[in-house]
């Protein structure tokens, strides 16, 4: 029986190794994109799995070798991905950012989950958090309708609900006016990209709303993929200060986030301070950080939290950002092949929006 269970505990440590470091691949084949994902809990898997089969007398001493130097390697592999996401990691931003009220601009940010009823949890969050900017992802008619609530709070207010990808609507509430705005839909995805430029009272704020679709049952990551890095090109081109935030359905670890990361110049707040998950907020294991708020320098951080769950799938996050340039902020330089590797992810995106119009 020992024997027995040692082998299962051995077979289930090779899966998850395999599982591990198949994303070192460059494709954006979609089971091989979502295993970007749980990385935490495909290290505390190989740990366990190991233990197990090491405490039951392992399978045999050449295969729990190899089985091993392969475990090293794909701990070593989650170390390397993980390790900006944990506390002693260095930070990008000190968080110590201060400025007095109309140098402030506060962004907050919640999946409401479609299905989800509990609306007068989503208002009171509104209504206490009182940020500058709302961003509401995953809405609908029925959420349409709740959200008018706000309309009061807010003097100015753009939507957006695709007629066919109805998981993706979007909402977006502000007290300052925007300068322009427009609801894109790049390459010809079905999801919208909110394009704005908010005018401050402090300065003008180019604003980025994105949820685009995650890998998902042979939907490959690449109109994600074009959207994130398409919007991080335009925000490193941007001479204002510039937001990105949402739910951008990619672990900020993941490659292409990486990616977006370094050439969009931008700064990620979970950055030595941990991975602060926001998803699932229904389950005790499966979690990991989906949504984001990233920006350029010209902001700078007072606070950013995840904050208490409000019926969703997904915890809302906030930010608190002064308009100001901070000394201390870090940079992750982009690395030579990031401008040929995003190109050629969006010519990829443009060729499948060239076939879906001829078709």
């Amino acid at each position: 029986m020992r024997q027995a269970i040692a082998v299962i505990a051995g077979i289930l440590l090779a899966l998850l190794c395999i599982a591990s470091l198949l994303p070192l691949v460059e494709t954006d084949t979609w089971w091989i994109r979502y295993l970007d994902f749980p990385r935490m809990q495909f290290a505390a898997g190989i740990v366990l799995a190991w233990v197990i089969m090491a405490a039951l007398g392992g399978i045999g001493h050449g295969a729990a070798r190899w089985l091993t130097v392969l475990a090293i390697a794909a701990l070593a592999y989650h170390g390397w991905r993980l390790w900006p996401y944990q506390p002693m990691a260095a930070k990008m931003d000190p968080g110590t950012a201060t400025c007095a009220p109309e140098d402030r601009i506060s962004v907050l940010v919640a999946n409401v989950q479609r299905s989800n009823r509990q609306a007068d949890e989503v208002i009171a969050l509104a209504r206490a958090q009182d940020p500058d900017l709302f961003l509401v992802l995953e809405t609908n008619g029925w959420w349409d309708e709740a959200l008018q609530a706000l309309d009061a709070d807010y003097a100015h207010h753009i939507q957006d609900i695709p007629s066919d990808a109805t998981y993706y609507g979007m909402h977006v509430f502000s007290r300052h006016p925007f300068a322009s705005s427009e609801m894109r839909y790049p390459f010809g995805a079905d999801t919208p990209l909110f394009d704005g430029v908010l005018d401050h009272p402090a300065g003008q704020i180019r604003v980025f709303g994105l949820h685009p679709r995650p890998p998902h049952y042979f939907q490959p990551s690449t109109l994600r993929d074009a959207t994130m890095l398409q919007a991080a090109i335009e925000a490193r081109d941007e001479t204002r200060p510039t937001l990105l935030a949402g739910d951008f359905n990619a672990a900020p670890w993941e490659r292409t986030a990486r990616r977006t990361l370094r050439l969009g110049e931008l700064i990620d707040p979970r950055a030595g301070r941990g991975p602060m998950v926001s998803f699932d907020a229904n389950s005790w294991w499966m979690k990991w950080p989906l949504d984001q708020i990233l920006w350029t320098r010209g902001l700078a951080m007072a606070d950013f939290a995840v904050l208490p769950g409000i019926g969703s799938d997904h915890y809302p996050l906030r930010a608190d950002l002064c308009l100001a340039q901070a000394p201390g902020q870090r940079l992750v330089p982009a690395r030579e092949d990031d401008p040929a590797e995003a190109e050629a992810t969006l010519e990829k995106a443009r060729a499948m929006r060239d076939d879906a119009f001829d078709g």
